[in-house]
């Protein structure tokens, strides 16, 4: 079995990855929906309704699972196709193909790190779809306020010792048949959840909403969650569960800061010129 350390690095840079990760184009079906109302329902209700769902009722975290093992191979067919630039029925099918393969090395080699490994990018390229899907439903500016709520009530549970349990229960939770565990990412002695990813994936779709001042690039701020996550995984040294939303939502943080300062700057220059 891997350590914990170089298995929470290939986690984090999993994590970080995601802000550069594919964006696939909300259907147009589901465009009538658009509500600021989805951002809390996805990012802190979903997170802090889930907890209290398997607390009192921890039977239902295998309905969580084959939600998971049915909708994530989707979700990331859908991410992979989304890479092609042209979209046909052949760029579909293989698409479908390349998550086939990855559900099947999952389920086949699920105890190895190869396994792991094809069920993390599955879980993975899934929050990328649902992000990008997240982010043409909701106004950009309320999926940041939400990004930050959800890690506040992250902390709140995971500090207040009110997410170990039903957590614990949702991880363990199998859908049957041997299949991969994708409502969670495990790579070696290490694991984080399903929202920890998608909170990445969500910050990777408002940067590319960009406003003015501009935001920097997302491979930059993916660097910056990466340095952040590290960071706060020190830790560990003390602790043994942590809100790894914490440190997507201080990535934020800094990156707004600078953009204050940009804006402030600005106003400035432009004041100086007119009184000139």
């Amino acid at each position: 079995m891997l350590g914990f350390w170089p298995s929470d690095g290939v986690l984090l840079v999993t994590q970080a990855s995601l802000v550069c990760g594919p964006r696939p184009a909300l259907p147009p079906a589901l465009a009538r929906w658009r509500s600021a109302t989805w951002a809390w329902l996805l990012l802190p209700l979903s997170l802090g309704g889930t907890i209290a769902v398997l607390a009192l009722l921890p039977g239902l975290s295998v309905v969580y699972a084959w939600v998971a093992a049915v909708g994530v191979p989707v979700l990331a067919a859908v991410a992979l196709g989304s890479w092609f630039p042209a979209r046909s029925r052949a760029t579909a099918a293989i698409a479908v193909l390349l998550a086939g393969c990855l559900l099947a090395l999952a389920w086949v080699d699920h105890g190895a790190l190869l396994g792991q490994a094809a069920a993390v990018a599955l879980t993975a390229l899934s929050c990328c779809s649902i992000a990008s899907y997240l982010a043409g439903l909701a106004p950009w500016l309320v999926l940041r306020l939400a990004l930050v709520a959800m890690a506040v009530l992250d902390a709140v549970l995971v500090f207040g010792r009110l997410l170990e349990k039903p957590n614990d229960t949702l991880n363990a939770a199998g859908a049957g048949g041997h299949l991969p565990h994708l409502q969670v990412a495990v790579f070696g002695s290490a694991l984080v959840g399903y929202g920890d990813l998608f909170v990445a994936a969500v910050l990777g779709n408002v940067i590319a909403a960009a406003a003015y001042p501009p935001w920097p690039p997302r491979w930059a701020v993916a660097l910056l969650v990466l340095a952040c996550s590290a960071l706060f995984d020190l830790l560990f040294l003390a602790v043994d569960t942590l809100p790894a939303t914490v440190p997507v939502a201080a990535a934020l943080g800094l990156v707004e800061v600078r953009r204050h300062g940009q804006r402030h700057r600005a106003a400035c220059d432009n004041r100086n010129d007119y009184q000139s």
